[in-house]
């Protein structure tokens, strides 16, 4: 029973954290069969025509759309891993504009870290305190 809690849990988290990769490779794995597939009938269409010419632009067609395939989902994972790092660099540059930087704590910060901005203040207050805060105010 655990063993398969375990790797449900497994599958799980791996799902999770790769679903894109997993998705975007299926479908690049899918696109170059088709492609296959779609290359060889073609020859099929030329051998019944004897016609050279049709298979040697068949051969043509079928790397350049390989080629582009394979360049978009190389693209693709370039470009979503500098969004991703652009998403964590505005998350460091609000902390920093806030008044609090990282070098005033003695853990690193993990990017993942939900708690991390309250790691770094330097007076916790609850949501009770801000309320008489701003009743003293007023």
């Amino acid at each position: 029973m655990f063993k398969q809690i375990f790797r449900l849990t497994f599958v799980t988290f791996v799902w999770k954290q790769y679903k894109q990769i997993i998705v975007s490779t299926l479908l690049l794995f899918g696109f170059l069969w088709l492609a296959g597939s779609i290359h060889e009938d073609y020859l099929n269409y030329a051998d019944q025509l004897n016609d050279q010419a049709l298979a040697s632009q068949s051969f043509i067609y079928k790397w350049i759309a390989l080629c582009a395939g394979v360049l978009i989902y190389l693209a693709y994972h370039f470009f979503r891993i500098r969004v991703r790092n652009s998403k964590t660099g505005a998350g460091k540059n609000k902390a920093q504009a806030k008044g609090q930087s990282s070098s005033n704590t003695s853990m690193p910060l993990d990017d993942n870290d939900p708690f991390a901005e309250i790691r770094i203040k330097k007076k916790l207050r609850s949501r009770a305190e801000m309320m008489i805060d701003q009743e003293a105010d007023q």
